[in-house]
């Protein structure tokens, strides 16, 4: 499972990790060149994996280097040249190679591509993706954008042409960015005021014909017009206000948007289905879609909650064909019925969906309430894991999530509810190590349980890096 945009989940990312050693000798060299210098080391296994799937798919042989500063003198495009050359990449793929190369400090990224590659991934090309990483790698997941990268440049290596390469969204600028260069990587945290006074901030865009509408399906046609104009504005007004917030901490520019429309219009016609109080637009088989989730208000309109999309579904990345997630999904019985791919069964029977609050709601007040519960009883576990269910299925701000959930854990170790949340945001944030920890805490709390066995004994296997 993961996460990449579209790709329903998430890339799968991150390696093994050596040190930066000033490259006067070429360190050792691995089968996936993954080296790591930075202090941050929860994406190398999934990193090392995405290199590897990639490798894989197109016969390019990709390498990434991340380092806290450039060394004393050196541009990053010579740090990256001298890299390139010491590594020799790309020389047991007949010549071709792609390296990666990000430093934090500084907050610049350069991507060297072999001669034998600079026809299909021109300079153009990677100067859009190195400029973009200015903005992308300051975001809440810059793992996310180093996925992409990978996918679509490796894509671009295969002879796809119509791949621009990932741009900052044009609505994007510096309110987002409070901190500078390498600001994430120091510890700062944005707070949900931060991105409601952010959007408030933005300038004036014409919006108004995305209005939510009584009718379930007109609402969707509107959003899907807004898709094929590559509006990713996060202040769609047919948007809840949770997938406004997820619309800034996962910014998507117009290409990305467009991409997402082509890939559902050719699915074919779509089924719309309901169940208490939601919609849900149903994609044809064999295309890498989410369906689209709708939420009927208080109001009696119809709103699009791309939140929901993403914590109710799950794409993998070896199977075009999206998978229910839990099994109180209020559409399972139906999209079984309707013979849709992957209904058999939902990824977790042993966790559950959170209720849905009637909408509209405020999200701050939300938000104030479960952090009081949580300062009037610190040492209840419970309080942590419910202000974590609104951040992961109102807004999809998986990283708060994760912070709130581990708090809860660590406070009720033997709770297996809040075990197998961690799984889940664990793999969808690409930290595959911490995912692999958790499955072996539950492979041995549940020894009976085949799912769990089966489940363990395959990522271990995945993620099992040591013969290469």
């Amino acid at each position: 499972m993961g996460r990449s945009f579209l790709l329903g989940c998430g890339a799968i990312l991150i390696a093994l990790g050596a040190a930066y050693v000033g490259w006067q000798h070429a360190p050792k060299r691995t089968h996936y060149v993954m080296i790591n210098d930075t202090d941050q080391h929860d994406f190398d296994l999934a990193f090392r994996m995405s290199l590897k799937l990639a490798e894989g798919k197109s016969g390019i042989e990709n390498a990434l280097v991340l380092m806290k500063a450039l060394p004393p003198s050196k541009s990053i495009e010579e740090a990256a040249a001298d890299i390139f050359q010491k590594l020799r990449i790309g020389a047991r793929r007949d010549g071709r190679g792609i390296l990666y190369l990000y430093s934090v400090k500084e907050n610049f990224l350069k991507i060297e591509v072999s001669y034998a590659l600079e026809g299909e991934i021109p300079d153009a090309y990677c100067h859009r993706l190195e400029e973009a990483a200015k903005t992308y790698m300051l975001s809440e997941i810059p793992q996310d954008f180093i996925s992409e990268l990978i996918i679509t440049t490796n894509l671009r290596g295969m002879g796809t042409k119509d791949l621009g390469g990932s741009v900052a969204p044009r609505w994007l600028g510096a309110e987002f960015l409070s901190g500078g260069a390498g600001a994430l990587a120091r510890g700062y945290r944005r707070t949900l005021a931060d991105y409601q006074g952010a959007i408030r901030k933005m300038p004036d865009a014409d919006l108004l014909k995305f209005a939510p509408s009584a009718d379930a399906e007109e609402s969707l046609r509107r959003y899907l017009a807004s898709l094929a104009l590559g509006i990713g504005d996060p202040r769609l007004p047919l948007l809840t206000e949770g997938s406004r917030i997820f619309r800034v901490i996962v910014p998507r520019n117009e290409e990305q948007q467009l991409r997402i429309h082509q890939s559902f219009e050719s699915a074919g016609v779509y089924r719309m289905l309901y169940a208490g109080g939601l919609g849900l637009a149903v994609p044809g088989a064999a295309k890498s879609n989410l369906p689209i989730v709708l939420r009927r208000g208080s109001d009696n309109l119809w709103y699009v909650d791309e939140a929901k999309a993403w914590t109710y579904f799950h794409r993998f990345e070896d199977n075009v064909n999206f998978f229910v997630k839990y099994a109180d999904n209020p559409f399972l019985t139906a999209l079984q019925a309707e013979h849709v791919p992957n209904m058999e069964s939902a990824i977790y029977t042993q966790v559950h969906t959170p209720s849905m609050p009637a909408y509209p709601f405020a999200l701050s007040d939300a938000v104030q309430s479960g952090e009081q519960k949580i300062l009037a009883a610190p040492a209840v576990p419970a309080n942590y894991a419910e202000l974590a269910d609104l951040y992961l299925f109102e807004m999809n701000w998986q990283t708060r999530a994760l912070d709130l959930y581990e708090k809860a854990s660590a406070l009720a170790p033997e709770e297996l509810a809040y075990r197998w949340r961690l799984v889940d945001l664990y793999l969808n944030t690409s930290r595959a190590e911490k995912m692999l920890a958790e499955f072996k805490f539950l492979a041995d709390r549940l020894p009976a349980d085949k799912q769990i066995q089966d489940w363990y004994r395959a990522y271990k296997k995945t993620y099992d890096f040591g013969k290469n």
